[in-house]
C-alpha cells in the first residue's frame, strides 16, 4: 500500500473515530476510492488501536481510579455494555463482514444522521425543561459525580451496548450512535461513557483478529504502519477534546447534515 494513502487513512481515522461520522465508514469509502482490497478490516482495527491509545491517555486519571476499584458500579456497567455488544456482534458478524464492501454505506450514514438529529433534539428538550445548567448532558458534568458510580442505569448500559454492537457496521458511527442513544434514553455524560466503553470492544476486536490469523496476512510495511498509527493517535487526542465540547453544546446534529450531504453525493455518483 502506498505510504501517502496509508497516511491519509490514518488522518481520516484520527478525525472520524471521535467525531460522530463513522471512522470505519470513511475507511471503507477511501478503500473503495483507491481500490484497496487487502487487509481492509485488519487495517481498520489497527488504526482503532491507535485511537484507543488516545482514549487511554486522555482519560488516564479516570482509568487509574477505575482500576483501583475493579468492582465499582461503573466497571460493572461497562462490563454489561461490553457483553451485550459482543453478543450483537457475534449474531450480526456475517452481515457486518458483508457490509465492508461499502455498497450500502450511504444508508448507514443516513441512519447515523437521524440518530444525531434525535439525540440533539432530546438533549435540548431535556435541558430546556430542567432549566438547570448542572443537568445538561455533557462531558464536564461527569466531574460532579464519583467516577466509580457513573450516572447511567443498567438498562441504559444494555441499550447502549446493543447500539454499539450494531455500530460495527461501517457507516454507523460508534461514538455518534452510542452518545445519541444515551441522550435519547436520558443518560448523563454519554460522551465520556461512550469513550470508556470503546476500550474493551477495540481490544476484543483486535484479539478476535489475532485468532483469525489476520496479522499473519498483513502486507503493510511496518515503518509506514507505525508512522501512520502515531499520526492517528495524535489527531485522535485532539478530537476527543473537541467532541466533548460539541456534546456539551448539543451540536451533534451538525455532523448529521454532513452525513446527509455525503450520502446524497454517493447516491448521485452511483448513477454514473
Amino acid at each position: 500500500m502506498n505510504f501517502w494513502i496509508l497516511l491519509l487513512l490514518a488522518i481520516v481515522q484520527g478525525i472520524t473515530e471521535f467525531l460522530p461520522i463513522s471512522s470505519s465508514g470513511h475507511t471503507v469509502l477511501l478503500n473503495n476510492i483507491f481500490g484497496i482490497n487487502n487487509n481492509i478490516k485488519l487495517l481498520s482495527i489497527l488504526l482503532h488501536i491507535a485511537t484507543l491509545l488516545s482514549v487511554l491517555v486522555f482519560y488516564r486519571k479516570e482509568l487509574i481510579t477505575l482500576l483501583k476499584h475493579p468492582l465499582c458500579n461503573t466497571n460493572k456497567k461497562i462490563i454489561t455494555t461490553t457483553i451485550f455488544t459482543c453478543l450483537i456482534v457475534l449474531i450480526l458478524r456475517p452481515l457486518i463482514n458483508k457490509t465492508f464492501d461499502g455498497n450500502y454505506i450511504f444508508v448507514f450514514f443516513i441512519i447515523t444522521a437521524f440518530l444525531l438529529f434525535i439525540g440533539d433534539y432530546m438533549a435540548d428538550k431535556r435541558d430546556f425543561l430542567s432549566n438547570n445548567e448542572t443537568c445538561k448532558t455533557n462531558a464536564n458534568t461527569f466531574k460532579q459525580y464519583d467516577i466509580t458510580n457513573i450516572p447511567i442505569t443498567y438498562k441504559q448500559s444494555i441499550i447502549i451496548g446493543i447500539t454499539q454492537g450494531i455500530a460495527c457496521i461501517p457507516g454507523i458511527s460508534r461514538s455518534g450512535s452510542t452518545i445519541a442513544i444515551g441522550q435519547i434514553c436520558g443518560a448523563k455524560d454519554t460522551a465520556r461513557y461512550s469513550f470508556l466503553i470503546s476500550i474493551p470492544i477495540i481490544i476484543a476486536s483486535f484479539v478476535l483478529e489475532l485468532f483469525d490469523g489476520g496479522l499473519s496476512n498483513i502486507s503493510i510495511p511496518t515503518t509506514s504502519l507505525i508512522i501512520s498509527m502515531i499520526v492517528c493517535f495524535a489527531i485522535g487526542l485532539v478530537c476527543i477534546k473537541y467532541m466533548t465540547i460539541l456534546v456539551r453544546k448539543n451540536k451533534m446534529a451538525l455532523f448529521g447534515y454532513y452525513l446527509l450531504a455525503i450520502s446524497t453525493i454517493l447516491v448521485i455518483l452511483s448513477f454514473f
